[in-house]
């Protein structure tokens, strides 16, 4: 691999710009198209950016053999550090002929029957090659957790308006008490039987960011012109950089995508209030009855997968879903603004306090 990025390549188009990376289609000087995705030079890499395209990085580079027949190799890479900033970066091959299943899913092309059959060769792949066990480590996933989710209420916390609703002991949100993000969190922490769940459920390889727009999939009427599977992983490790942990931390951001509750959350498809409109109550949802959000009432992109994983795994930890559901919350809040920002830090909540109930 080579290690600067040099002059290779022109960009054709650019697929994702990220918060703290970009991913784009280049052309080679033989013609050949690859996908490049590397850190911005023109701005900040967050809490998290640079150290999780790294690990990116490492992770693709490390593949078994079982594993490695689902994502696409690297062909070059890069680590140019020094500065301000690094640039970090890696190309893969591009496949024309697949499109990303998120992709798929907000534009109802597919019949359900396809879509059946993606998710039993998406379980295959995931359940079969991705998910090999792992010894335990020094370093637990309980303790990364925590770190995270308290570093996340530290940053929220220099939004004032935020501040009151994190530091409070108990809030009153979609018309029930609750405890505040902090206290429920805490109380969480304190009790034990969540965190412990992390460390004590088998561990193994994640991918660690897995949801519908990081999975390629060659529709069945596409022409097929490239030799490669018909279902491609892409973008592993999670925003702040797990890799490794019990399966179901995989299980649960894809299935909050594939519901419709991830992308009403990006585009803002929500009810939030009660922290500058003087409303008694905090309330947020989703607006899944919204026409954006049709294809995922439609059509079904998950059940299949769930039942091959509680066939695989057996019933899914109560407390340890909304553990996890609401770690992804609260750390994608610190990396948004605005209406989003207070939405995930309200869904943060709920999950919490789901935790404490169950």
């Amino acid at each position: 691999m080579c290690k600067s990025s040099g002059e290779r390549g022109r960009v054709v188009r650019t697929l994702k710009d990220g918060y703290w990376d970009r991913t784009e289609i280049v052309q080679m000087a033989d013609g050949a198209r690859r996908v490049r995705k590397s850190s911005k030079g023109d701005a900040p890499p967050g809490p998290w950016g640079v150290a999780a395209l790294r690990r990116e990085i490492g992770y693709l580079s490390t593949l078994p053999v079982a594993a490695r027949s689902v994502f696409p190799p690297i062909l070059a890479a890069w680590d140019e550090s020094g500065g301000a900033l690094s640039a970090v970066g890696y190309e893969v091959p591009f496949y024309a002929d697949h499109v990303d299943a998120g992709e798929l899913a907000r534009s109802g092309a597919l019949a359900q029957a396809e879509i059946d059959a993606f998710q039993d060769a998406l379980a295959e792949a995931l359940l079969e090659r991705v998910h090999a066990p792992l010894p335990a480590t020094e370093q637990p996933l309980s303790r990364h957790v925590r770190d995270v989710v308290e570093h996340a209420l530290r940053s929220l916390e220099a939004e004032p308006v935020l501040a009151a609703f994190i530091r409070a002991d108990s809030v009153r949100l979609n018309q029930q008490d609750m405890a505040g993000p902090r206290t429920a969190f805490a109380r969480m922490v304190e009790e034990g039987k969540a965190i412990v769940a992390l460390d004590a459920e088998p561990q193994v390889r994640l991918h660690g960011d897995f949801f519908l727009e990081n999975i390629l999939w060659r529709p069945n009427k596409t022409v097929v012109t490239l030799d490669a599977p018909q279902l491609i992983l892409i973008d592993p490790v999670s925003v702040a950089g797990v890799m490794r942990g019990p399966p179901v931390f995989d299980l649960v951001k894809y299935v909050s995508y594939a519901m419709g509750e991830l992308p009403a959350l990006r585009s803002e498809w929500v009810d939030v209030g009660g922290f500058e409109d003087g409303e008694p109550d905090y309330h947020y949802g989703i607006r899944f009855h919204d026409p954006e959000l049709a294809p995922y009432r439609t059509h079904d992109w998950h059940t299949r997968l769930r039942l091959a994983f509680e066939a695989r795994y057996g019933p899914v930890n109560r407390r340890l879903y909304p553990l996890i559901d609401g770690y992804f919350s609260v750390a994608m809040a610190v990396n948004t603004s605005g209406v989003q920002r207070r939405a995930r830090l309200l869904k943060a909540t709920a999950d919490f306090n789901a935790v404490l109930l169950a």
